[in-house]
């Protein structure tokens, strides 16, 4: 991938959630904001994946993130590298339509901003990673291959469309004359296409495990993971048999019922689902590590640090798991031998200082967020 971003070195939001008008510089290291529940932090952090993936990472329905009473939101940032200057602006209208420009230039896929501005987020909503169905660990991974891979992206994305096409034939099958011309069309579309996005899913796959190993090691956590796919990733042959095997269920159930799109990828625990025996502490630093491998595979695959967007995390993690954090981030930016942009948000500093983030010898910008108050204030 071509044209990747250092940093997010300011934002401006326009009727964005309950901000009127917004607009935040960034440094390049870390910057901390923080104010009372309701003040909207988590939002400038959602406007920030808006930038990076043309959709939030909160909800699907973008219409909702409109202020109440305007017709649309508007976000714009600001990326700087080494010897370049881009600028991103989105704006949605509550059509759901969405104007995209890169210095500029208007952009009508989504998917060129993929890669432009790469971030790994951390929020109370991804707990849904280890705690939810497979449903929640498909998305995790297939939006971490696909910022890492365009082939994965487009195999996915054509995958994704026949398995749609295939499904709306299931459901017209009893009105459909030309039934057995359909039905081979759309298997064999289906079966290879889905034996490519397996073979990609699988070769990613074992390069996250691999790092994920070395993760455990360096952020020193006494805890035992493996992930694992609960049925594996079928031969075309193999694949093909157990679509003609299924039709007849097919048909009753009008959608499709094996293929990549029903893969389900375990985590566990000492060997055990952590669904089932995981604490709540558990599951947090389990995720935190699942993110931290994310943003390493971006790193090796892109040659680009994303931006770390931490919502409130430190008051979610205990003491010792915070040091544990910031140690790891810390020793990951001396490796580097360069800075990790690392954005948080926080309902006061106590936790933060305790973490020991704002005793370390690098410059911390934190801005007070005022609710009901369009301005950030610099600490």
């Amino acid at each position: 991938m071509t044209g990747l971003f250092l940093y997010l070195s300011k934002l401006s939001l326009f009727s964005f959630r309950n901000h009127t008008e917004k607009n935040i510089s960034f440094s390049s290291g870390v910057t901390v904001i923080w104010g009372q529940n309701g003040s909207g932090k988590t939002s400038i952090l959602e406007a920030i994946t808006v930038l990076s993936m043309g959709k939030s990472f909160k909800t699907h329905k973008q219409k909702t993130i409109i202020k109440k009473g305007k017709n649309g939101f508007i976000v714009k940032g600001v990326f700087l590298s080494k010897n370049k200057k881009e600028q991103i602006a989105i704006q949605n209208t509550k059509q759901n339509k969405q104007l995209i420009k890169i210095n500029g230039k208007t952009i009508t896929n989504r998917k060129e901003l993929i890669g432009k501005n790469n971030v790994v987020v951390l929020s109370p909503e991804d707990q849904k990673t280890t705690k939810g169905g497979p449903k929640e660990r498909r998305l995790f991974f297939d939006r971490l291959f696909s910022v890492i891979n365009i082939e994965y992206l487009n195999t996915l994305q054509r995958y994704n469309r026949i398995l749609k096409q295939r499904n709306a034939w299931l459901s017209s099958f009893y009105k459909t004359k030309q039934n057995e011309v359909l039905e081979n069309q759309w298997d064999k579309l289906l079966v290879d296409v889905g034996v490519k996005l397996w073979d990609l899913k699988n070769q990613h796959f074992f390069e996250f495990k691999k790092e994920l190993v070395r993760v455990i090691k360096e952020y020193n956590d006494n805890i035992n993971i493996d992930l694992f796919f609960s049925e594996d990733a079928l031969t075309k042959e193999e694949f093909e048999k157990k679509t003609k095997k299924n039709i007849k269920r097919d048909i009753v159930l009008k959608r499709t019922t094996a293929g990549p799109h029903k893969d389900n990828i375990n985590i566990l625990l000492y060997d055990k689902d952590i669904r089932d025996v995981g604490s709540q502490g558990e599951h947090k630093i389990v995720l935190t590590l699942l993110k931290l491998t994310e943003m390493n595979i971006i790193k090796k695959k892109t040659g680009t640090q994303p931006t770390l967007l931490l919502d409130d995390l430190f008051s979610k993690l205990d003491l010792n798991k915070s040091k544990k954090l910031v140690a790891f981030l810390n020793k990951m930016e001396s490796s580097l031998g360069e800075p990790i942009q690392t954005i948080i948000t926080t309902t006061d500093l106590v936790n933060i200082k305790k973490s020991g983030l704002l005793l370390s010898d690098k410059k911390i910008n934190t801005y007070k967020l005022e609710t009901n108050c369009n301005t950030l204030l610099a600490q």
